[in-house]
């Protein structure tokens, strides 16, 4: 099953959606921006499959922020929130809202101890396990084993845990080789386009290509976004984020 992904973030008081890429471990804007009812050329209300809503203001700002859950609602269809969430407090504070499903990063959790408690809470709740240079992005932005961060998720209890390719660095022979032990796993890779396995696992996630969806009305991008001074705010652009280093990034 293909789960489409779509990049939202929210300023002046509004939803905007976007195509987005990953550099690292922040999301990043790419192209024009899109009112929200531009949704409904994503989802298909008659399957109730899910679909991926990234939320561009938690995710680069390290924080949970619950502008983009206020305003999200889409019916006839089942929603997976990708957000920041670092325990179960800020899990029962994401389900106060419209999610069907939450997808955070295992490196902004507290600790292992702190996914367990969630994983205790809610069966609603899917790691993403970022790979960045074929390694997993750990806490703190350190490199590690992506084998051995997908094991430790599994002991605790995890079946379906989300990977997030964000340079596009897993191999076609690596993708086998964790479809062969993790085929609950679901692939996502990190940029609009970009190619997931399409065989050997249940699910994957798929960027949505607005060009291709409204290639006539997709507006213009309109200068640099504000820097992030205030993480429920500003969302940096590729233009903004190619110009400087973000001090949230992993070195």
């Amino acid at each position: 099953m293909d789960i489409p992904a779509v990049f939202a973030r929210f300023a002046d008081d509004k939803v905007t959606l976007s195509e987005g890429h990953f550099r690292r471990t922040v999301p990043v804007l790419d192209g024009g921006l899109l009112p929200l009812s531009s949704i409904s050329g994503v989802v298909d209300k008659e399957s109730r499959n899910p679909f991926l809503v990234a939320d561009v203001n938690s995710l680069a700002g390290r924080f949970f922020c619950e502008k983009i859950m206020k305003h999200v609602r889409v019916r006839g269809a089942s929603m997976w929130l990708m957000t920041y969430i670092e325990d179960a407090d800020d899990l029962f504070d994401a389900f106060n809202y419209n999610a069907d499903m939450v997808v955070s990063p295992y490196h902004a959790s507290e600790s292992d101890a702190a996914m367990a408690d969630i994983y205790d809470v809610s069966d609603s709740f899917v790691p993403a396990v970022y790979v960045h240079k074929e390694k997993a992005v750990l806490r703190k932005g350190r490199p590690g084993d992506l084998r051995g961060t997908l094991d430790r998720l599994c002991d605790i209890g995890f079946e379906k845990i989300c990977i997030l390719d964000t340079d596009m660095s897993m191999t076609a022979e690596e993708w086998e080789a964790v479809a062969d032990r993790y085929p609950s796993a679901i692939p996502f890779p990190g940029w609009a386009g970009g190619s997931a396995p399409e065989s050997g696992f249940e699910s994957r996630v798929v960027p949505v290509r607005f060009r291709k969806l409204f290639p006539r009305t997709l507006p213009q991008p309109r200068g640099t976004l504000s820097s992030l001074s205030r993480p429920c705010q500003g969302i940096p652009d590729a233009r903004a984020i190619s110009s400087r280093r973000l001090s949230t990034e992993p070195s």
